[in-house]
């Protein structure tokens, strides 16, 4: 593997007129390519293997460990998942297209640079080098350097075939590119995250390789800003954080469920058929007998696989793995938790055992129970009391820390299976922690605290905390506004007494007038619209003492006597209509600040490791991953979400 560490390397040259060779690799987004420069250390990892020319260093592992570089083949291969390979140069110059910087080839980078050293060597800048492809490029001086696409061939009247394209700009360097330092050689804890419904993950289409990306580029941010100190002392170094996949499989050629339902979909509105088929349906499918066989084995497969390969590539990881689950993912694991083996290997209970010595996977199989609710079904349940259609439930090789469950429906599965109450008693065999996190707009999420004790049924969630470490806007809002509206009811009572005042001293047959049952009843009609804004208001402040007054609530063994339910907060616009953003709300997680700072704090806190008390607001922003539909050359953009 690469060798490298948490400090960004030394990557300038002492010679102003040397260029420094960075490797990119292509991104083919709409028939568009789209470069980006690998980080600074695994540039300089592939640089030095290039320039060793040792055969036995020919693969190059970059990305933290996720991608290897065939630098032979010039070719980037993903590890865990199955993707397309993607183009990798050795680069130095660059032409402009719209926005986008694209590299030229290695060879004709070659040659520019030639002509570049040849000009300042002799202060001869007006030269013309002519491409292989028949195009130009022209130096103007070492700043203007321009490239001139090839003309088309005119017709039999002389007109040009095709418009006469603007010359494009050419840059020499990678000082137009915004370049990571590279990920950190300490890894602290693995993370898989299952995916829901669909073959995409969120309203910008991005797979869960991507989503995933993101989500692991916005942790790594987050703990060196609420863990500053433990970062700069080698005491914490990154959470790896890794997606698996199970729809393709589902939907694969060889399941032919897709031509099955091809056949028998009707031809009107074809785009929303299609989204059911490919997206609403596997809600369905998981819960068939038959496919959701295939759907569980997959995502039971695919974890043992990629732990081994984890472990493999990283042999002095000695942390421990949690799981993450979105909508219809979070049901999957949590069934699959349900039905493993409580884990004893060496006389100790798997608490204590390294997750990689853990037993060799099989089949559980439990008590078939029928259920009075549903008669014609014969349900496999759990030793703690869950339920789904029989099924063989394969074994992990490997005891999950926690289990966070994103966005989920458990509740509502667990509800329509006929199980009124899991109980107290009721926990994972193999998982200790368990986080239910969930938006509060977002309309397939649901509880589960009532379903282990029916009279947490009025303890409203834990409200999580705001990234920065201080109220969300909307909340500071309110609070403005309750402020306002008592100012409001004051002037607006003083104005009106003023007018009664008025009218009665004009009109002598007002004199009789109640003054005071208006004002009172005036008063009724606002404190009922500010007593109703209050009252929302100190509902939500409450979360802050929940978790002081646990000791009082008989919160059972799912997650170890402690509260499970939590609650983002909604952004300031979503607090406007709750309705219009219930769609955003459901897939809002992969990207929410706030929702991966808490699953980072609670990976931290069963290490031992404490966040810094104080962290500086004002340089904390969250550098995202450019979208790759966008056509900009930076690799990351500054901006501020949940």
């Amino acid at each position: 593997m690469t060798s490298s560490n948490c400090d960004s390397p030394v990557s300038e040259s002492s010679d102003s007129n040397s260029i420094i060779k960075h490797w990119f690799y292509e991104h083919t987004i709409d028939a568009k390519k789209r470069w980006t420069p690998f980080s600074f250390v695994d540039s300089q990892a592939l640089e030095e293997a290039f320039t060793s020319h040792d055969s036995h260093r020919s693969i190059i592992t970059t990305d933290g460990g996720r991608f290897d570089v065939n630098i032979p083949e010039r070719i980037r291969i993903p590890v865990y998942w199955k993707g397309e390979n993607s183009e990798v140069r050795r680069c130095s110059w660059f032409y402009k297209v719209d926005s986008r910087s694209i590299p030229y080839e290695e060879g004709i980078a070659d040659l520019l640079e030639h002509e570049y050293q040849e000009a300042l060597r002799t202060e001869d800048w007006h030269r013309r080098v002519e491409l292989p492809n028949g195009e130009q490029v022209v130096f103007h001086d070492a700043n203007v350097i321009v490239h001139f696409q090839q003309k088309s061939t005119p017709d039999n009247w002389g007109t040009p075939t095709s418009p006469i394209s603007k010359p494009r700009v050419v840059k020499r360097g990678i000082d137009d590119f915004n370049i990571e330092d590279g990920d950190c050689d300490k890894i602290d804890h693995l993370l898989f995250m299952v995916h829901g419904i669909g073959s995409v993950c969120d309203l910008k289409f991005r797979t869960v390789e991507e989503v995933v990306d993101e989500f692991r580029s916005i942790a790594q941010q987050l703990i060196q800003a609420h863990y500053r100190t433990a970062y700069d002392e080698g005491e914490v170094g990154r959470v790896e954080v890794l997606p698996v996949s199970w729809w393709n499989s589902l939907h694969s050629d060889e399941s032919g469920i897709d031509q099955k339902l091809k056949s028998i979909t009707l031809e009107s509105i074809p785009k929303l058929r299609n989204f059911t088929n490919e997206t609403l349906l596997d809600v369905l499918f998981y819960t068939s007998p038959v496919f959701s066989q295939n759907i569980v084995d997959t995502v039971a497969n695919s974890l043992n696989k990629k732990f081994g390969m984890f472990m493999n590539r990283n042999r002095n990881f000695k942390g421990k793995v949690s799981l993450a689950g979105h909508s219809l993912g979070s049901l999957i694991l949590f069934d699959l938790l349900c039905h493993q083996k409580s884990l004893v290997v060496n006389g100790d209970s798997h608490e204590n055992v390294e997750a990689v010595k853990l037993v060799k996977p099989e089949v559980v199989r439990h008590k078939v129970l029928e259920r009075t609710q549903s008669k014609q079904i014969d349900y496999r349940v759990g030793l703690s009391g869950t339920g789904q259609p029989l099924m063989k439930y394969p074994q992990l090789t490997f005891a999950p820390k926690n289990f966070f469950a994103l966005g989920s429906p458990i509740g509502m599965f667990v509800t329509i299976r006929g199980i009124d109450k899991l109980g107290v008693d009721f926990r994972l065999p193999t998982c200790d922690g368990f986080f239910n996190i969930f938006h509060p707009y977002d309309p397939v999420a649901y509880r589960l605290e009532a379903l282990v004790n029916p009279t947490l049924a009025n303890v409203p969630p834990v409200l999580i905390p705001h990234h920065k470490g201080r109220k969300r806007m909307h909340l500071e809002l309110k609070e403005t506004m309750n402020r306002v509206s008592t100012d409001i009811k004051t002037k607006f009572m003083s104005s009106f007494k003023h007018v009664t005042e008025t009218v009665c001293a004009l009109n002598p047959i007002t004199k009789n007038v109640n003054h005071k049952a208006i004002e009172q009843e005036v008063n009724e009609v606002i404190d009922k619209q500010l007593n109703s804004e209050i009252n929302q208001g100190k509902s939500e402040s409450a979360n802050d003492e929940t978790k002081d007054s646990n000791d009082n609530l008989q919160l059972g063994q799912l997650n170890q006597t402690k509260r499970f339910d939590y609650v983002l907060q909604e952004a300031p616009l979503e607090f406007f209509n709750e309705y219009l953003f219930a769609l955003t709300a459901h897939v809002c997680y992969w990207e929410s600040a706030d929702t991966i700072l808490f699953i980072v704090k609670e990976i931290y806190n069963s290490l031992g490791v404490e966040a810094d008390k104080e962290i500086p607001q004002h340089s904390l922003k969250i550098e995202r991953p450019t979208l790759k539909s966008s056509d900009a050359p930076q690799t990351s953009t500054s901006v501020e979400r949940r």
